[in-house]
């Protein structure tokens, strides 16, 4: 697989996708990044190896929320093109590398979508709904389109397993992740406790994305 570097958010993502890897050899090297377009940015802006791959083949995997009921927990989509609805009312568009992007999904049999980028994780039905009414968008995520934006010239493709769907709320999480990207686990730890029931579904299709994620790295990069 043509794949000079796989970045991933930092946390069970990253270790996911390690543990993906394990048995792969020759596999491409794994930089794990902040979550949060923010903190993201700054990374990119300081990542000493950016310009060693600014015009090499960059996979982006990590979770995603879904905004389409065709997509469920634990699928994964590639994303031809990424709305930034991270700058407030920001409407500019990245595409992904398509030919790169469609060699993946085959390789995957997966669907290819498109995806919105937002500042904070979206946690209700309703809010879901008005950014995949507004950008005609399958997945949310929050780093797509920071890399596409800060790195024109690669040859980016984004992979999100659904980690939530589009038809319940979750914990309102949305202040759990820090500027610096870092989770806030005494602000997660609250938020469950107010909704435990939406905590406990949460948790379960965390369990159930990341495992899929596991596999779906395995699939890709083995021979």
């Amino acid at each position: 697989m043509p794949i000079q570097v796989i970045l991933v958010p930092a946390g069970a993502e990253y270790q996911a996708v390690m543990r993906g890897l394990k048995a792969v050899p020759h596999a491409p090297p794994v930089v794990a990044v902040p979550a949060g377009p923010v903190a993201f940015r700054a990374f990119l802006e300081s990542w000493e190896d950016n310009s060693r791959f600014a015009t090499q083949e960059i996979l982006l995997m990590g979770l995603g929320g879904s905004l389409s009921p065709q997509h469920s927990v634990g699928d994964a989509i590639l994303l031809e093109q990424v709305w930034d609805a991270a700058e407030g009312d920001s409407s500019k568009g990245y595409q992904c590398d398509r030919i790169l992007t469609d060699e993946l999904a085959q390789h995957l049999g997966a669907p290819v979508g498109k995806g919105v980028t937002c500042d904070r994780v979206i946690t209700t039905v309703n809010e879901k709904r008005q950014l995949g009414d507004r950008y005609q968008a399958d997945v949310v995520d929050m780093e797509s389109a920071v890399l596409l934006e800060a790195m024109p010239q690669a040859k980016v493709a984004v992979l999100r397993v659904i980690s939530d769907d589009c038809s319940h709320d979750l914990p309102d999480i949305s202040g759990a992740i820090g500027p610096d990207g870092s989770l806030r686990a005494d602000t997660l730890a609250r938020s469950f406790l107010k909704r435990p029931i939406a905590a406990l579904k949460f948790i379960s299709g965390s369990i159930q994305a990341l495992k899929a994620l596991e596999q779906v790295t395995l699939l890709l990069f083995q021979q």
